[in-house]
């Protein structure tokens, strides 16, 4: 026994077998599990990057530990495959690693930085958070970006802690909580100091955070009249397999319906999700017509997901806007694709794509116009995954006065992503100070309020309605007003930190 603890107590010490499973821990830390104190763990490869011979080194360390935080937290990316093919179900470990590689060589590029940067061990250690901040926010346009599951999310645990998201946004919180994964790293390297303070981070934000929900909260109530517009939230729970048979659209379109009148009195807008009506309106517009004069009062409107083709035959992904007697009142085309999902960059070299996302590419959408509905206000629509990202999802401008997120979460089924795509929701509802409504086809349906708090949930996998209040958007958080810059000082400042420690040794 003790020859084979010795023994698994030397593979994990190894620098890249550690960095791996020191990645996977830590990523529990983000929703749906919330157990912050796991991102501890991210101390062991920065302390073994700082301490490392070269600067190579510090970028495989690196590597391998961010590796491990995204197949461990974005595995459920692999589970579409199974859901358009069960018999690819083979690729799904192929597909989780290669997805995970690409997001880790974003760090793996800040450890090589960080070193080169650095010339002490509290130097580097200060020049990594610096360096992964400033990879996270890369990782968010780059290759038309994917923030998913950054370390700021671990702020999410309290809706207390998730209030600094109105002034520092989600980049300016992976700086902190990169800053709170190290502490175990700083007290080893004799930053003792500097570990408690910075041990005591997410207890203060929570404090100050509470403090701000309490001086809101009075805001929001003297608000309140007249009373806020109440919108009803669809979700049809409709099997990623069934979506597009055609045999089974007057059943699903039924369910649609029969879900939107669950309740009397009807709320003036009824939200489906995305791609909830799975047919071309200029092909059938006489069942798109009947199907929105059923499921909307006589004053009502219908906000949904559908497909549809432009006069040059291009597919878009969009959202509409009818009024009861079928007028078209608005018309949203989805700006932000998802690649390998929407459109595919070099489609013909790559095999089986076509089985995976269809023959066609999707267009992208060229323009951001609200939809006004009468006696509820001025709505954002983002579709999908438009959603997670931070500062860019409104118009300065033109200000909305609440938010829609339309989805179809189908592909994912029962595993973690649903849950991560419905914090991002939630954080984008306080950077902004606005509602955030979601209406999911198979995901978890809700809404937010400005502050983060939820305003009703339906459950993943269920088929339900739900009535939710557009709570009045609160006057511009700092965030909105600064956007990145906040962000920008916290690099600043952190290299500045990381310059003096490495010049007092």
């Amino acid at each position: 026994m003790r020859r084979f603890w010795n023994k698994a107590t030397a593979v994990i010490r190894n620098p890249y077998i550690g960095s791996f499973l020191a990645g996977c821990l830590a990523s529990l830390c983000l929703p749906p599990l919330g157990l912050i104190f796991t991102i501890f763990a991210l101390s062991f490869p920065a302390l073994t990057s700082a301490k490392a011979h070269t600067a190579w080194r510090a970028a495989a360390i690196w590597m391998m530990a961010g590796l491990g935080w995204f197949v461990f937290s974005t595995y459920w990316v692999a589970h579409s495959l199974y859901v358009s093919d069960p018999g690819l179900w083979l690729l799904m470990p192929l597909v989780a690693f290669a997805i995970a590689a690409v997001l880790a060589l974003f760090w793996a590029v800040a450890g090589w930085a960080a070193w080169r940067c650095g010339r002490t061990a509290q130097g580097r250690l200060i020049w990594l958070v610096m360096m992964l901040g400033l990879a996270e926010y890369a990782r968010g346009f780059v290759a038309t970006g994917f923030p998913w599951n950054a370390p700021g999310f671990l702020f999410s645990f309290n809706i207390g802690a998730l209030q600094a998201a109105s002034w520092f946004g989600i980049y300016g919180l992976n700086i902190i909580a990169f800053l709170f994964a190290f502490v175990l790293a700083l007290w080893v390297v004799g930053a003792r100091q500097i570990a408690v303070a910075l041990l005591i981070v997410p207890l203060l934000l929570s404090c100050l955070g509470i403090v701000r929900i309490d001086h809101l909260q009075d805001v929001i109530q003297n608000t309140q009249s007249p009373p806020n517009p109440v919108v009803r939230i669809v979700q049809p729970s409709v099997p990623q397999q069934e979506k597009w048979q055609r045999s089974k659209r007057p059943e699903h379109l039924r369910r649609l319906v029969d879900l939107s009148n669950q309740h009397i009195p009807m709320p003036r807008l009824v939200i489906w999700p995305e791609t909830a009506f799975a047919g071309f309106a200029s092909i059938e517009p006489d069942l798109l017509r009947r199907t929105v004069a059923s499921a909307t009062p006589f004053d009502g409107y219908l906000l949904t997901g559908i497909p549809r083709r432009d006069e040059q035959d291009r597919l878009f992904n969009a959202a509409v806007l009818h009024a009861h007697d079928g007028a078209l009142k608005a018309v949203y085309d989805k700006r932000h694709l998802v690649p390998f999902g929407e459109y595919v960059p070099f489609r013909g070299v790559i095999p089986l794509i076509d089985v995976i996302v269809g023959p066609q590419d999707f267009s992208k959408g060229t323009t951001n116009k609200l939809f006004t509905v009468p006696g509820v206000g001025k709505a954002q629509i983002l579709i999908c995954y438009e959603v997670i990202f931070s500062g860019a999802i409104v118009n300065r401008q033109n200000k909305p006065d609440f938010i829609v997120n339309l989805t179809n979460d189908g592909w994912f089924g029962h595993t973690a992503g649903p849950w991560q795509h419905l914090a991002q929701s939630q954080m984008r509802a306080v950077e902004e100070g606005m509602t955030l409504i979601r209406a999911a086809n198979a995901g978890i349906s809700g809404a937010f309020d400005p502050l983060g708090r939820p305003l009703g949930q339906i459950r993943l996998g269920y088929a339900d309605s739900l009535d939710v209040q557009v709570v009045a958007a609160l006057e511009t958080t700092l965030f909105a007003k600064m956007g990145q810059m906040l962000f920008g000082f916290m690099l600043m400042l952190t290299a500045g930190f990381a310059y003096w420690l490495d010049r007092r040794h």
